[in-house]
């Protein structure tokens, strides 16, 4: 409607304009040299007119043929560029769903229409490392170094394959690269931990860890836990090289990095008493137990008083876990002292404390020994064998990736390689499944009774 109206408007101006230049009576003169013209002034206006559009036309001609090029080669470009950003979409949705055929279809079209940007050689390489074509992935991966947009992914890359083929030596050179471009990036820290500590490059990783926590890649008590665990490892390495003194030294400063990190103070109180100093190594005991109670601080703690009388070895391991006298550790340790000691009161009051409130294998099987040392009733000896066999597992050091276990904590998995993986945990039990109900039944008739033997066997 409005355009209607100004238009009508316009018309009306126009008309007007015209009527107002034919009426007015009069002629226009013009002189040039030897010639003259001369002429009304509405034929001058409408001439005036016609030189103006015919101006504006050569005008228009001229741009055309000047810029015109250029316009369908920005248009044709543009439509290049839709094209190509749309096959590179559609390549990187087949690449997250696994489809290594269409990805790498997808990629071949976005670098024909895009001419190789960054985004279509991580594209490429996606979808090599989905067909299994590592070589052409590493090609890809190399040729994304040269572009700083994508230097850093590339080094990524290639440090994925190089820790995949068990490359440590170029791992730890790519983790570098990738440390001098971006530092603070939580995923290279990790990385660069993890080559330093396979090479055995303790302060490098000890260095590594610092920066971490000051750009807050890690929690502090992440940084502090393996700021223990790497001083542990330095200081199990001096041991086998038999610096024993610089050992117990690194190990006590495993130790103030982390009091409640079990294995420094293992082995700080361990290497104490392979020093002589079983002072030392008792008071490092006793503070270990306060923090994290443990079977082999228990049975270190003993072996410092292997001269000592069972009574007097209780007494000592009552002062032992005075601090901590509720840990299912501290009952145990108790009730076996006692058992030594032959205070059978005293034993089955721990043990039946620690069969509630943490039943275990291992409560069950001492409470085995109790009934036969007490009474010597073979029923009661069977039966607490069987709870025992029945019970949750005993702790042990295993790996959080692999569940494989460790018979000592170490900060590489040696079964699957995972970093800082290892704990002193309950292992899952692992329940039997159910028989056929047909088998079942052939069991069943064919069911003998069980040797009393048996139940002791299965100890």
């Amino acid at each position: 409607m409005i355009r209607i109206i100004a238009f009508v408007v316009a018309v009306i101006v126009v008309a007007a304009a015209a009527t107002w230049i034919s009426e007015p009576p009069g002629r226009v003169e013009i002189a040039w040299g030897d010639y003259m013209v001369e002429t009304s002034p509405g034929v001058l206006a409408a001439a005036l007119a016609v030189a103006a559009a015919i101006v504006l036309v050569i005008a228009a001609v001229v741009r055309f043929v000047w810029i015109g090029p250029r316009r369908v080669a920005l248009a044709r470009r543009r439509r290049r560029e839709r094209l190509g950003y749309h096959a590179l979409t559609q390549g990187l949705v087949a690449a997250a769903a696994g489809d290594p055929k269409r990805a790498r279809r997808f990629a071949r079209r976005a670098d024909a229409l895009l001419e190789e940007p960054p985004l279509t050689l991580l594209l490429s390489a996606q979808a090599a490392q989905l067909e299994g074509d590592d070589h052409a992935a590493r090609g890809y991966f190399e040729a994304m170094l040269d572009q700083p947009a994508t230097a850093f992914l590339g080094l990524r890359g290639l440090l994925v394959q190089a820790e995949r083929t068990g490359d440590t030596a170029r791992a730890l050179e790519l983790a570098e690269q990738a440390f001098a471009l971006r530092p603070e990036t939580p995923w290279v820290l990790t990385a660069l931990l993890e080559m330093q500590t396979r090479a055995g490059r303790w302060p490098d990783a000890l260095n590594t860890v610092k920066q971490a926590l000051r750009h807050g890649a890690v929690s502090d008590e992440v940084g502090r836990r393996r700021q223990a665990g790497l001083l542990f490892e330095r200081a199990r390495a001096l041991r086998e090289q038999g610096e024993v003194r610089e050992a117990l030294r690194v190990a006590d400063e495993a130790r103030a990095a982390d009091a409640a990190f079990l294995p420094a103070a293992l082995l700080g109180a361990g290497l104490a008493k392979e020093a002589g100093r079983d002072s030392a190594a008792q008071r490092a005991v006793i503070d270990a137990w306060r923090h994290c109670p443990h079977p082999a601080l228990g049975r270190l703690f003993l072996a410092l008083h292997a001269d000592s009388s069972a009574a007097e070895r209780l007494k000592r391991v009552e002062t032992l876990v005075a601090n901590n006298s509720d840990h299912a550790e501290s009952l145990m340790l108790l009730a076996n002292q006692a058992l030594d000691a032959k205070q059978w009161g005293m034993a089955r009051q721990h043990l039946e404390r620690a069969a509630v409130e943490c039943p275990s294998a291992g409560v069950y099987r001492l409470l085995a020994r109790l009934e036969e040392a007490e009474t010597g009733d073979g029923d009661a000896v069977r039966w607490r064998l069987q709870q025992a066999s029945e019970a949750p597992p005993d702790p042990a050091w295993l790996c959080t990736r692999c569940a494989s276990a460790s018979p000592a904590w170490s900060i590489v998995c040696d079964r699957c390689g995972a970093f800082d993986a290892i704990e002193w945990r309950t292992p899952s039990r692992v329940e039997a499944s159910a028989l056929p109900p047909d088998t079942a039944a052939s069991a069943d008739d064919d069911e003998q009774p069980v040797p009393a033997a048996a139940g002791t066997a299965a100890e």
